[in-house]
């Protein structure tokens, strides 16, 4: 098997809903990569097929990694396999390590997290990265969400937040944009924007119209099936 991927033993799956699962994997050998980072996966019900998808942990010595995957209604690719059919003990492969969207490691400014559907997969794992050292900086999450106790990972954000006093989480049930927008200004903070391409575009334009300097505000720009 060439160097440029990675097996991975799938040891969890959970389906959080009829279009979303969380699962985790295992690699067999160390995969070098930075929190915010994605990969592209090759399940085994589609081989030689792939799609890119960014891990929801930091590195971890124990070689886990999560993923959160949205499978469109009446999809039939990769998405919908990792929905619907992968299950524990399949084998996975995944590719090299991409991306952007990763901590500046030289500023010292306050964050902002502005993750729309499964792009908080990423958000989850900078948090996680910035759980570690971080005393000094304020971390604000703005969520696009409805009204239901039981949505998506809601339960897991909120222990996030029990854990990490500097970590605030501000929930919309539409308007995620405008929702960041109105609890401005944001003279001196970086922005991560993470989500399907056109979220991700429609936010960054906002956070542009309120005068936030291009330079502050992390992004990939590349179609993630996040």
């Amino acid at each position: 098997m060439s160097t440029d991927w990675w097996p991975a033993e799938v040891v969890q799956h959970d389906r959080r809903s009829p279009d979303i699962a969380v699962f985790r994997c295992r690699t067999l050998r160390p995969l070098p990569f930075r929190a915010g980072q994605h990969v592209p996966i090759e399940c085994p019900y589609l081989p030689w097929r792939s799609a890119a998808y960014s891990m929801a942990n930091a590195p971890r010595l124990d070689r886990v990694l999560e993923f959160h995957v949205r499978a469109p209604d009446r999809a039939d690719g990769v998405s919908a396999a990792l929905v619907h059919r992968l299950k524990p003990g399949d084998t996975l492969r995944l590719g090299a390590p991409r991306g952007s969207l990763t901590l500046d490691p030289y500023s010292r400014r306050d964050l902002v997290f502005v993750p729309a559907g499964t792009g908080l997969a990423p958000a989850k794992a900078l948090i996680e990265e910035l759980s570690r050292f971080n005393r000094t900086r304020w971390i604000h999450l703005f969520r696009g969400e409805p009204d239901d106790p039981s949505f998506y990972d809601r339960r897991a954000l909120d222990l996030l937040a029990e854990r990490h006093p500097w970590l605030t989480i501000t929930r919309a049930r539409a308007g995620l944009a405008d929702l960041v927008a109105a609890h401005g200004p944001w003279p001196d903070h970086d922005f991560y924007v993470s989500g399907p391409p056109a979220a991700v575009a429609a936010i960054v334009h906002r956070l542009e119209s309120c005068r936030v300097p291009p330079t502050r505000i992390r992004y990939d720009d590349v179609a993630l099936k996040i």
